[in-house]
């Protein structure tokens, strides 16, 4: 079974969408090395508003 996680990639406001980018990388990778895999970016039409990550890792039950 699979588990998903939502996560803000780009928390706070800054005036640099490259400063938006490598805070999102960062975080992917935070999560990545606890386990989790990176499915999907979702990022809003206007360039200005949240990313957003969605990220599954196996779950044993």
């Amino acid at each position: 079974m699979k588990e998903y996680k939502l996560v803000y990639l780009n928390k706070g406001l800054k005036l640099s969408r490259e400063k938006d980018i490598a805070q999102a990388e960062e975080i992917i990778n935070q999560y990545v090395s606890e386990g989790w895999t990176l499915q999907q970016v979702a990022t809003p039409d206007d360039g200005a508003g949240a990313m957003v990550g969605v990220f599954y890792k196996e779950s044993k039950l």
